[in-house]
């Protein structure tokens, strides 16, 4: 038997020891108890320093600032405190350990020499960011599915005809040569959309965030404004199969607690469908890519917390169905799942790699209520969401599990006057409410929004006004709103011929496309600098009869100017001429800078073929 005990102490002789302690990153200090077991009736020194843990957990001048020093006990004094100075990191972490070694005791032996620091939190990075992420993509994802259920429930009659339209990076794939946006108050613009949802759209206001990266930048100005459809012939049982492809952008500027959030989320779907008689199936795949940055309290708050930047992959697939029960009544449903990964980016530059998945579950209705002499109809949507988006636990970070839900409620009324020569007046109102909840904004909010339409075809003139507001919410942080004026001068518009002008001023957010727009993602997130400033955008075009006049060449001359930002376009379209016999095919050219402080100059040139059969 070998003796290994340490050597006896004096009976007559004080013991030093050192506490664990146990503190939250976010207190900014960590605090340890030095004790002597007796008073003593002479001065105790005693000598402390910080060390890493074996293991390492928490790492010294990133968790915890290394620190030394000494204690004094007077006489009679049996216990001694010091701090140790904490960073606040912001990303949610796993406890975290370092330890405290005493040494050199003067005046009393040590007896517990070791102390255990443990430093707990529950930051809210990644899952404040990534719950936000979240919502975007499923708000998005259904954007596209509502729009596509909407053109093949009867909003665009050329939504049945066999064939490909759309727009691709801006440029037209059939259709008319100009006019107004998509979202117009026109009585042929359709109505809410099954969802209430509009898929995201770039205006071009604002400086790029510096978290973008210029792949992702490219990606978006090719996708942004971007939407294609294909029907094909109906078959020998009366169902038709489709296909359909959508981009769309969304940015949120939001707090939770303390902390700053930012981020802009990018989002390609491709979906295929299946219609017949009184019921619709398909399925949509979506690739989403975000970038944003995390900022900590002001200068000069107690805790430093550390910025930083983060950017999220996902990539998921949404089945979705819906059944019309009767000519009124429409019923919807989604469910989808996804996985991608998400980086997080500390500001010593430090990379947190996770794993995340998402997960979506959405139902809704629209119903036509009733439709009145003279043109005036009302109609009902009311839809429910849920989306779940979740990180594994990585090196330094914690497994997270955000998710969000949303209640709507809205009803829109619309009224057509028809004018003499030909002309029309349109009247649109749309009032909504809304319950949102989960980890990202809650609360109760209501929101109207209105517009008016006006045609005068023997006057080459069209005039739409647009406009809606946040009336009021819960979380007073959150503010909405958005106005619209376009003009469009076109003396022939059944012909692509001859001199055509448009003229588009926006302010904050979307203004129109009913309660789609008037439910969108934006009242909750859309909180950029500068949004007010609004957005002006210009085209002018003159058609041009060509090979033979059985087609039309449209130069055009283009011009939009943002917040901090301005585009110059040039291009050239050709299109069959209406009614002459061509082949349903289609060329265009465009040539673009953008100008966007402090970035430089970017210029693209795009070329499109069309072909319809």
């Amino acid at each position: 038997v070998r003796d290994n005990d340490d050597p006896a102490t004096d009976p007559e002789t004080s013991t030093i020891s050192v506490d664990d302690a146990t503190a939250n990153e976010r207190d900014g200090f960590i605090w340890f108890t030095v004790r002597l077991s007796a008073a003593s009736d002479k001065l105790v020194t005693v000598r402390y320093r910080t060390r890493q843990s074996t293991p390492v957990s928490a790492r010294r001048n990133r968790d915890y600032l290394a620190t030394n020093g000494t204690r004094t006990f007077a006489p009679n004094e049996t216990a001694q405190r010091f701090r140790v100075r904490l960073y606040d990191d912001a990303h949610d972490e796993a406890p975290e350990t370092f330890e405290v070694v005493l040494s050199d005791a003067q005046g009393a032996d040590i007896a517990d020499g070791v102390a255990v620091g443990t430093i707990v939190n529950s930051d809210p990075m990644p899952a404040a960011w990534l719950g936000r992420f979240g919502r975007a993509v499923a708000e998005q994802a259904l954007g596209g599915i509502g729009n596509r259920l909407e053109a093949r429930r009867g909003g665009a009659e050329s939504a049945h005809e066999p064939g490909l339209r759309g727009t691709m990076g801006g440029l037209p794939i059939g259709g008319h040569r100009g006019g107004l946006s998509e979202t117009s108050t026109r009585p042929d613009a359709g109505g809410a959309t099954a969802f209430g949802l509009q898929a995201g759209r770039f205006d071009g206001g604002g400086a790029p965030m510096p978290h973008e990266s210029s792949a992702y930048a490219d990606l978006g100005q090719l996708l942004l404004g971007s939407h294609l459809a294909y029907t094909g012939e109906q078959d020998a049982n009366g169902g038709v199969l489709g296909f359909w492809g959508r981009g769309s952008q969304a940015r949120f500027d939001a707090r939770e607690d303390a902390l700053g959030l930012d981020g802009e989320v990018m989002t390609a779907m491709l979906g295929a469908d299946y219609a017949r008689d009184n019921w619709l199936a398909g399925m949509a795949l979506t690739q989403s890519r975000g970038s944003g940055g995390f900022r900590g309290p002001e200068a000069g708050a107690d805790a430093a917390v550390m910025d930083g930047a983060i950017r999220t992959t996902l990539t998921a697939a949404i089945p979705y169905a819906s059944w019309r029960a009767s000519e009124r009544l429409e019923l919807w449903s989604a469910a989808g799942y996804g996985a991608g990964e998400t980086t997080l980016e500390t500001e010593t530059a430090e990379l947190l790699e996770a794993k995340i998945d998402w997960a979506l579950a959405a139902a809704g209705l629209r119903s036509d209520l009733f439709t009145l002499p003279g043109g005036a109809a009302v109609a009902w949507v009311s839809d429910a969401l849920w989306a779940r988006t979740g990180s594994d636990r990585a090196d330094g970070l914690a497994a997270t599990d955000s998710s969000v839900s949303r209640l709507r409620l809205g009803v829109e009324g619309r009224r057509l006057f028809a004018l003499s020569g030909g002309g029309s007046l349109a009247l649109k109102l749309e009032i909504g409410a809304r319950r949102d909840g989960g980890d990202a904004e809650t609360g109760l909010g209501a929101e109207i929004g209105g517009g008016i339409a006006w045609t005068a075809p023997r006057l080459g003139l069209t005039l739409d006004l647009a406009g809606r507001t946040l009336v009021t919410h819960e979380d007073r942080a959150m503010r909405n709103r958005g106005f619209s004026a376009a003009l469009a001068y076109d003396p022939a518009p059944d012909s692509r011929r001859g001199l055509s002008l448009s003229l588009r001023r926006d302010i904050g957010g979307p203004a129109g496309g009913g309660l789609d727009a008037l439910f969108a993602n934006e009242p909750i997130a859309r909180r950029m600098h500068g949004q007010d400033a609004g957005r002006w955008t210009a085209e002018i075009g003159y058609g041009l009869p060509a090979l033979g006049a059985r087609f039309v060449g449209v130069p055009h001359l283009s011009y939009g100017v943002a917040y901090g930002a301005r585009e110059i376009g040039l291009g050239w379209r050709l299109a069959p001429e209406a009614h002459a016999g061509a082949p349903d095919v289609s060329l265009a050219i465009q040539a673009a800078r953008r100008e966007s402080l402090p970035m430089p100059a970017d210029h693209r040139i795009g070329i499109e073929i069309r072909g319809r059969w």
